[in-house]
């Protein structure tokens, strides 16, 4: 009927790795429950440490496992006892006595999982895992800071749509606008400002200078997105980031970033500015980025949405690529 609200037309995302957690979020007493790209999952370490992913939902009546318990390596359900091993193999029924034997059907839907760079990685896709006949090399950009004893960690979830998140992730030239209370004024000119692609990484290095100021000075930013979902940014010369963004459903993001520091070498300082640079820059600066991306319409970023110019060039790469991976998938997520 006329006059009725246009239907929401939910994001979708391609089977491939993504960030669902901080590694060191997932210890080894207790599973982990989270959301991403729509799915309940349920992480958890198992008897040599190494990490499992599997659908939260139990089997036998569909209780959240996340809520449940770890046996001897083995994930027990929270409502009914049931245990399962590192294959998703149900082990024990306990209302049925120890010499029962599960049917198939009680048996967990498993994810691949690779542990990395500070993260735990699923590669999920609407196909079961023994459908995937070959796995693509976790994302990460080359030279990306690694975690050490001089970095910090820290997680949110923004309201905001995926790829509304990544297109701010890669933008420059909103910095003197959108961060007008911490930028020099004057900065507006992006030049020179250099794109490249190789690899599904997207390799940027900006200029923001004045406009009467000669090219290449000014403050540089260089950003690295290795599709889908992973940014590194070097902003001096001892002091980077990297970030991972993973959607929790079609309207939430959750982003996972750690800033690492090279000016102090001294345990637990290190740790310490690197931690307090990180604060200040999710209390100060991305505040500004989640109200400019919460609220862009439509909701979603694409090719489509907005006359993209020359200083949106990483963000219409990343469309490229995702629009790329969306078409030639076989094995693609959405969530409404």
């Amino acid at each position: 009927m006329n006059g009725d609200p246009a239907p929401r037309v939910s994001e979708r995302w391609p089977a491939h790795w993504y960030a669902v957690a901080c590694a060191s979020s997932l210890g080894s007493k207790k599973p982990l429950g989270v959301e991403r790209l729509g799915k309940h999952l349920v992480l958890w370490r198992d008897a040599s440490g190494a990490a499992r992913c599997a659908d939260a939902a139990c089997p036998h009546r569909g209780a959240n496992l996340g809520l449940g318990w770890l046996q001897r390596g083995e994930l027990e359900c929270p409502y009914h006892g049931f245990r399962f091993d590192t294959a998703g193999t149900c082990t024990l029924m306990p209302c049925e006595g120890s010499t029962a034997r599960p049917s198939r059907g009680l048996c967990l839907r498993m994810h691949p999982v690779r542990e990395a760079h500070g993260f735990i990685w699923a590669y999920l896709g609407e196909k079961r895992r023994e459908e995937v006949p070959g796995l693509p090399a976790l994302p990460w950009p080359a030279g990306a800071p690694e975690p050490d004893s001089h970095s910090a960690s820290l997680e949110r979830v923004w309201n905001a749509r995926f790829t509304r998140v990544m297109e701010g992730m890669m933008d420059l030239h909103h910095f003197p606008f959108a961060h007008r209370r911490f930028s020099p004024p004057g900065y507006t000119r992006l030049e020179p400002y250099e794109v490249g692609v190789e690899g599904g990484v997207i390799r940027s290095t900006g200029w923001l200078r004045k406009e009467s100021s000669p090219s290449g000075t000014g403050m540089r930013f260089d950003i690295h997105v290795a599709y889908p979902g992973v940014i590194s940014v070097r902003f001096l010369e001892r002091m980077g980031g990297i970030a991972v963004c993973t959607p929790v459903n079609s309207e939430h993001t959750w982003i996972a970033a750690r800033y690492t520091q090279g000016y102090v070498r001294v345990p637990g300082l290190g740790w310490l500015l690197a931690r307090l640079a990180l604060a200040l820059e999710f209390q100060l600066i991305q505040p500004d980025d989640y109200r400019m991306v919460r609220s862009s319409l439509p909701r979603s970023g694409s090719l489509e949405h907005g006359a993209l110019i020359r200083a949106d060039r990483a963000i219409v790469a990343w469309h490229r690529l995702h629009e790329e991976a969306l078409g030639g998938a076989s094995d693609t997520l959405a969530a409404s």
